[in-house]
């Protein structure tokens, strides 16, 4: 996990500046700004803290895993799958260079 390999967890701030710099194609188009704000806001949310440890991202795709897979509403079901083909890619990549 490139994203975790240099140090244990990061900060909030690193995390949503992350998000917004990383453009991945999930089903032929990038994820918007307003859906990736959703993703830190809403998955990661504040009770977290104010850092964002390896296993507590891990433990957010597993919960997102298992709200699609319990997910009767198929485009809602899409929109998880779209949501974590986006933060496995962003797991995958390496930070974006400043």
């Amino acid at each position: 996990m490139p994203l975790f390999d240099k140090r244990p967890d990061i900060s909030r701030h690193q995390f949503r500046d992350i998000l917004k710099k990383t453009d991945v194609k999930i089903s032929g188009r990038q994820l918007s700004d307003r859906e990736k704000q959703k993703i830190e806001k809403v998955d990661f949310s504040r009770r977290l803290g104010s850092s964002i440890s390896k296993s507590e991202y891990s433990r957010t795709l597993n919960k997102l895993k298992s709200e699609k897979r319990d997910e009767a509403d198929l485009t809602k079901k899409i929109k998880l799958g779209k949501e974590i083909k986006f933060l496995q890619e962003v797991e995958k990549r390496d930070e974006p260079s400043k």
